[in-house]
């Protein structure tokens, strides 16, 4: 019989709030002190709402495989359906596993490897615009090409003007949704507050341009029909998902490729450009890594963009980028919700309760990653990823809920990475503020200041 008492944990120092004041606050630290002082399984409050920490990978795979059944996206993530609607990212139950069945055929790994001419040729494109002693921010640089490959990949689009508003009106949505996140008590979305009202206008505009892409994509699907073209054949993303059909015959409807399309793009830039950012501003403070890496791609690549076919031939590469998602995880955050009562760690779980799992936590171990806070790619050479448990390192998630997009996202990864760094190096600047923006992914508070240095 699971105890029926709760975790140790925080007692929180508001009445009200529990813990949310110290997680609003400091958001990083809270999870890591709370795991180092309360051990495995912790318990706290944030205002009504009852949570867990689970850091023990046995407790994590628990959650995320054995009862994955058993639990829901939790109240946090269902925040943000107003713009991502009832996309992979928020979906449940059947309608999801539908959802992923549809979606899954579009991202086989030799259908993402068709993308690596788009993802270089943008690359190549940037590298065009940059000068020798140019001051650039490496997160908004990376942003705006990762952005512009997810565009075009998934909708075959290139206009900038378009890219633009696009952006900011998920910047205003998002901004808005993380203030609502961090609340105990907010107006219901339906209360016309000047910030519910902002909120609107932000979604209609985005539903506005997504419909014009899906109407734009089914013109190509149609037009490529007609020229004898197959949907294994399509050039982007939303023909492909156009075309899917499940077993019984039925295609998505129009929300449900909204939502589809809105989730992939999200997911399709923000975080590769997060892993690209942290990992240039890691190897601009570690030269030794970088110099390794840059033989690397002396050896092998010679100058060119690296195809699908090189990247077994980079492990240093591969290690680099590893590593960056270990000491800086894009996602660094993720949480279940049990729709029954169950049992984690011994203890009782009331079905309502959350269930939070810290990459941020697990990814600085010290007995999965010895001297956790340093930049070590080295440590990836050896098998390391198939010696520690699963769920000690986890930047995609994991059981039925994993990243669709990762082999997407390593690709794009590598190729830029490589592209870029054979034609430069980031110098930072001395001045420069490095801080954490924890909203739903890992964003630098500041930027990351830099300057261009042709090698």
């Amino acid at each position: 019989m699971p105890r029926t008492d709760l975790p140790p944990g925080p007692r929180g120092s508001s009445l009200l709030g529990g813990s949310l004041r110290d997680f609003s606050a400091r958001r990083l630290d809270f999870f890591l002190d709370v795991a180092r002082e309360y051990g495995p399984l912790a318990s706290f409050r944030f205002g009504p709402k009852r949570m867990f920490l689970a850091s023990d990978p046995a407790l994590i795979e628990q959650v995320l495989v054995t009862d994955a059944k058993h639990y829901v996206k939790h109240f946090g993530a269902r925040a943000y359906k107003p713009v991502l609607g009832n996309g992979l990212v928020t979906s449940e139950g059947d309608f999801w596993l539908r959802q992923r069945r549809l979606s899954q055929p579009a991202f086989l790994k030799q259908r993402v490897h068709t993308y690596a001419l788009v993802m270089a040729e943008l690359t190549r494109r940037m590298l065009a615009e940059w000068r020798p002693g140019k001051y650039v921010d490496v997160q908004y640089e990376f942003s705006g090409l990762t952005s512009a490959i997810a565009l075009k990949t998934l909708f075959g689009l290139e206009s900038t003007e378009d890219r633009a508003t696009f952006v900011e009106a998920l910047r205003v949505a998002f901004d808005l949704m993380s203030a609502r996140f961090r609340t105990v008590l907010a107006f219901p979305r339906w209360f016309p507050t000047p910030a519910n009202l902002q909120l609107r206008r932000a979604i209609r505009h985005l539903d506005g341009v997504m419909d014009g892409f899906i109407a734009a994509g089914r013109a190509r699907a149609a037009a490529h029909e007609k020229l004898g073209g197959t949907a294994g054949e399509a050039v982007d993303l939303l023909a492909r998902l156009l075309a899917a059909r499940d077993e019984d015959g039925s295609a998505m409807t129009p929300r449900q490729l909204r939502d589809e399309a809105m989730t992939l793009y999200l997911a399709g830039h923000e975080t590769t450009a997060l892993t690209l950012s942290w990992a240039w501003l890691l190897l601009a403070q570690n030269p030794a890594a970088e110099d390794r890496l840059v033989a690397e791609w002396k050896q092998v690549l010679g100058g060119r963009s690296p195809t699908p076919d090189d990247l077994p031939n980079l492990p240093y590469t591969d290690a680099v980028i590893a590593e960056a998602m270990r000491v800086y995880p894009p996602v660094y955050l993720i949480g279940r919700e049990a729709t029954k009562e169950l049992e984690l760690g011994g203890y009782r779980v009331k079905k309502g309760y959350t269930i939070f799992m810290s990459q941020w936590v697990n990814h600085r171990d010290p007995t999965y990653f010895p001297d956790p806070g340093a930049f070590r790619p080295e440590r990836w050479l050896d098998g390391l990823a198939k010696r520690i448990p699963k769920y000690a390192y986890y930047p995609f998630g994991g059981g039925p809920r994993v990243c669709i997009g990762n082999t997407f996202a390593l690709m794009e990864a590598s190729i830029l990475l490589a592209t870029v760094g054979q034609r430069y190096r980031f110098t930072l600047d001395p001045g420069a503020v490095i801080d954490f923006d924890p909203q739903i992914t890992l964003l630098p508070k500041y930027g990351i200041p830099t300057t261009l240095e042709l090698r």
